[in-house]
């Protein structure tokens, strides 16, 4: 049983998390209990621990386990020494820019566990991996081994069967994405295949020639979202928020780039980011306005626009 004069409670509670997730599942339930804490508290362990890059699993709901491959035992350091840098991530992660690419780089080192060796990409920072991964010890192992796949797809255009190399496993919002290039398609394009689109996959035996890390993480770039990745075109974006929307502009990196100005006499700040995807800002404008508007470019005011002029004419 937990005891509660044990030091720093919330570092004990990974410690334990960790040991107990490398020895199978683990409930919420049974650890707020155990600890003595409530399921939120609980859940906040899981998700620091799933954002240090120890990727989780929810096998069914109210249950979380080390995605496969995933083991203490693959990292370089002591349970003790690795809950250490779970909370430091956290740390990290709220400084964000040059302290969170510090500590990747820091964790890399300690772990040898590069995020350009791992199958794995979480876009955005809140991108827990699900486990609506109908096709995921696959995709695995033809990313592992370089193997082409034939897959059955269904697009916005129809089902089409083709053949992909894939290079990368994306989760973003609560979906996986397969990140491929087409066999026989145009050279550097990585286009992204949703998992839960997929309707067949077979293992090829022909193997290709992966691209290089460098080029992943270019392709990757500083995306926050999926929209934001595998674009070439980058795109300067000025915002000006007011009230809450300042507030949380200010207190979380939300859009690649992102910097924001010190709060104005009125509280309102101004934000500038690069952005690869109009999708990218359209949906954080539509959630904070009128707090937030765009100041340029234009066009981007205009989509914005468009787009709720065309809900209010469904709304009749």
């Amino acid at each position: 049983m937990y005891q509660k004069d044990s030091g720093d409670k919330k570092y004990f509670r990974v410690l334990n998390i960790l040991n107990k997730l490398n020895e199978g599942p683990v409930r919420v339930a049974e650890l707020a209990a155990e600890f003595g804490v409530s399921e939120r508290s609980i859940q906040r362990d899981l998700e620091r621990i799933n954002m240090t890059g120890f990727h989780l699993d929810t096998p069914q709901k109210g249950t979380y386990a080390f995605a496969g491959g995933v083991s203490l035992k693959s990292y370089n350091l002591s349970s003790e020494q690795l809950s250490v840098l779970v909370l430091m991530r956290e740390m990290a992660g709220g400084l964000g820019g040059a302290i969170k690419d510090a500590f990747d780089k820091v964790f890399e080192r300690a772990t040898a566990a590069s995020a350009a060796d791992s199958p794995f990409y979480a876009v955005g920072p809140r991108a827990l991996n699900p486990l609506t991964r109908k096709f995921y010890e696959d995709i695995v192992f033809a990313i592992e081994r370089n193997k082409k796949l034939k897959v059955r797809y269904v697009s916005a255009a129809g089902e089409k069967e083709r053949v992909l190399c894939p290079v990368k496993i994306l989760a973003s919002e609560s979906f996986f994405y397969m990140m491929a290039s087409v066999d026989g398609g145009r050279a550097g394009e990585f286009p992204k295949f949703r998992v839960d689109r997929i309707k067949k996959l077979d293992i090829l035996p022909e193997e290709f020639t992966p691209p290089s890390p460098e080029t992943i993480k270019k392709i990757i770039g500083t995306a926050t979202t999926i929209w934001g990745v595998n674009e070439g075109k980058k795109t300067p974006v000025t915002l000006r928020a007011e009230g809450a929307a300042a507030d949380f502009l200010r207190s979380k990196e939300i859009l690649p780039r992102q910097k924001v100005s010190k709060p104005a006499p009125d509280g309102s700040v101004t934000v500038k980011a690069v952005i690869s995807h109009p999708m990218e800002l359209v949906p954080l404008v539509l959630h904070w306005m009128p707090e937030i508007t765009i100041t340029e470019p234009l066009d981007l005011r205009s989509e914005v626009r468009s787009r709720i002029d065309s809900y209010l004419k469904k709304q009749g």
